[in-house]
């Protein structure tokens, strides 16, 4: 596996962020890039 340089994940989430992504979905699609396993939040009820 080739591995991501810090600018490089840098440059990912900027290209996310001007599409409109959330930093979740932003931060998940990197995670995914990575091959590690982003968590699943739960969001708890008000």
């Amino acid at each position: 596996m080739e591995e991501m340089t810090k600018e490089e994940m840098q440059r990912f989430l900027n290209r996310e962020a001007e599409k409109g992504s959330s930093e979740y979905e932003a931060l998940k699609a990197l995670a995914g890039i990575l091959g590690i396993k982003f968590p699943e939040l739960e969001i708890a009820d008000k």
